[in-house]
């Protein structure tokens, strides 16, 4: 008989509570505790009986599901602060995005610390990021949203949206901002950076220490969201495509060789500017598949990013092109 089984119904239901506090809201023993009216000892007793009676299970990830050399390759050739490299070993899409998502989170609860101000981009890996992090994190940071959003979006791709669930895991509110991603001109655009509410939170650009990044792919592949929201029309896309474009981080388009192209966007755009990006300390780029390979690629060597989070055949394929610049 399984040690499931053999427990009782309700204080089956007390290790449920217990480990579901512990594990995904983060709460201490004492703070688990006092929610369930317990000591601080019968709490410790609940989550090893968990444990022992197969209630959790705990994964630990083995060196050979990590890569090195090829982290220490990208480190040494694009002068990053960090790489981190999962194993994907023919996986979806789908898994390789939610591997690198969760290497991505433990990285970051890893840096944070008190006083941190963390902006965040958008996309689908950055919303698998948030989706993984514990439901309660006890660091007292400030979290600012980078870019505008679209009424195109996705609501749970939404940066507004992103932000809003990234500043609930600390139980704060986030710094938005109030403003679509590209406005039709230059005279809309200087109207809605005079608001008020907009320019508080651009005075918060400054002060982030932390930029957690999606990087857009403009070739094989096209994952930007410049594409596939229509900030950019086919005809426009091709020209950019002409002038060596390959992705793009918070809308800056960039060459493969790092030039950031100049007279894209750039009139149109509400985000953090270029100029307090590239002064962030840490920029974290996260992004999986070989066919972001360029994208990645093109981001580091701007220096829009400076820790990347990626798969391994993202990574092979990065250090496999290295020399053909």
């Amino acid at each position: 008989m399984s040690g499931i089984a053999q427990t009782s119904k309700a204080s089956e239901r007390l290790i449920l509570k217990a480990c579901f506090q512990f594990y995904r809201q983060g709460l201490s023993h004492t703070e688990i505790a006092a929610n369930l009216r317990l000591s601080r000892f019968q709490v410790a007793r609940l989550l090893r009986t968990a444990l022992e009676e197969n209630y959790v299970t705990v994964k630990i990830l083995e060196p050979e599901h990590w890569h090195p050399d090829l982290e220490r390759h990208l480190e040494e050739e694009f002068g990053l602060r960090g790489a981190l490299v999962v194993d994907n070993d023919d996986l979806d899409d789908e898994e390789a995005k939610r591997r690198v998502a969760d290497a991505a989170g433990r990285y970051l609860l890893e840096i944070l610390s008190d006083e941190d101000v963390l902006g965040v981009s958008l996309g689908s890996t950055i919303r698998a990021l948030i989706e993984q992090l514990p439901y309660r994190i006890g660091k007292a940071v400030q979290v600012v949203q980078l870019i505008g959003g679209s009424p195109r979006n996705e609501s749970d791709l939404s940066s507004m949206i992103l932000a809003v669930q990234l500043a609930d895991r600390f139980r704060i509110n986030p710094h938005l901002l109030y403003a679509p991603a590209m406005v039709n001109g230059r005279s809309a655009r200087r109207l809605l950076l005079s608001d008020p509410n907009i320019q508080a939170t651009g005075e918060m650009f400054k002060r982030v220490t932390i930029s957690v990044l999606g990087v857009g792919a403009l070739t094989t592949g096209t994952t930007s969201r410049l594409l596939y929201e229509g900030f950019i029309d086919s005809q426009l896309h091709q020209q950019l495509r002409e002038r060596g474009a390959v992705g793009d981080v918070l809308s800056y388009i960039y060459r493969r060789d790092g030039d950031i192209l100049a007279g894209s966007l750039e009139d149109r755009l509400i985000a953090m500017p270029l100029s307090d990006l590239l002064k962030v300390p840490y920029r974290v780029g996260i992004a999986s598949g070989e066919a972001k390979a360029l994208a990645i690629e093109g981001a580091m060597r701007a220096e829009l990013i400076n820790v990347l989070i990626t798969d391994s055949k993202a990574a092979r394929a990065i250090c496999g092109r290295m020399s053909t610049v």
